[in-house]
């Protein structure tokens, strides 16, 4: 019975942690570290140890919903990347950002976050929140 009881324990907590996944993220440097401006939608991975895959699918979505870095391109909501990094930014305590650049970064399931040899073509500078040329 007690083997049973540790089965079906076993098997909740596996279902509870669902499908592996892979996270991209873009992130500036500041002094205190790293901070994320940028997260986007977790993807569903086949296993926790395709970092190959994850990274393309975060070039892919980069290159896609970002116009390759580029911080004037307006997305669905109408603002710009530039804008909604600034707009992390200000929630986060630094309305006043700049110049800096903008990294990708992607993590599997649980790993550690990883660069992925991406940023943006232009550094990203913000004044009181709001997005402007550096």
């Amino acid at each position: 019975m007690k083997c049973l009881l540790i089965l079906l324990s076993l098997a909740a907590l596996t279902w509870a942690q669902g499908p592996p996944q892979c996270q991209c993220g873009a992130f500036v440097n500041e002094d205190i570290g790293e901070i994320e401006v940028f997260p986007f939608p977790p993807i569903d991975v086949e296993g926790c140890e395709d970092t190959a895959d994850c990274s393309s699918t975060c070039d892919d979505e980069w290159a896609s919903i970002t116009n390759n870095g580029d911080l004037d391109t307006v997305l669905e909501n109408g603002e710009t990347v530039g804008q909604h990094i600034c707009n992390a930014l200000a929630r986060q305590g630094h309305e006043d950002f700049g110049p800096g650049e903008v990294y990708l970064y992607y993590k599997l399931c649980q790993g550690p976050w990883e660069y992925d040899s991406e940023q943006t073509t232009l550094e990203v500078c913000c004044a009181g929140g709001e997005y402007q040329p550096c």
